[in-house]
């Protein structure tokens, strides 16, 4: 799966961005969370949201998550700043937000996007 065209399939994508909760949160991310926002925008898909507990971890998960999906075949595009308190990660079809809690509580994306359908790591089941 290298693109979106390969993974048009809406169960798959959902099993997919489960599994990178699952995976920031074995990471000890904060609060990681998986937005579907296909209904509510025409030109994004998914978010994911994850707070790291300093500057360093917030790197450290955002090099993690990237060689997962790397390692997975995806392509990334750009290159994010990871000594931002906000490191934004684009995969096209999937957005990755990796922020500090001061900058999370700030923005607060999730309630910007709030008719998004939303996953927590309550709900993984994989």
């Amino acid at each position: 799966m290298t693109s979106r065209n390969k993974t048009e399939n809406s169960d798959e994508l959902i099993k997919l961005g489960l599994s990178c909760i699952d995976f920031l949160d074995q990471k000890k991310a904060e609060s990681p969370v998986f937005m579907d926002l296909r209904k509510v925008n025409s030109y994004l898909d998914f978010f994911i949201i994850a707070t790291g507990n300093s500057h360093i971890h917030c790197r450290s998960l955002a090099k993690d998550i990237e060689k997962k999906l790397h390692d997975d075949g995806f392509k990334q595009y750009g290159k994010p700043d990871y000594n931002s308190d906000w490191i934004i990660i684009d995969f096209g079809f999937l957005i990755i937000h990796i922020f500090t809690e001061d900058t999370r509580n700030y923005y607060q994306l999730e309630k910007l996007w709030g008719d998004s359908v939303r996953y927590t790591i309550n709900e993984v089941n994989i």
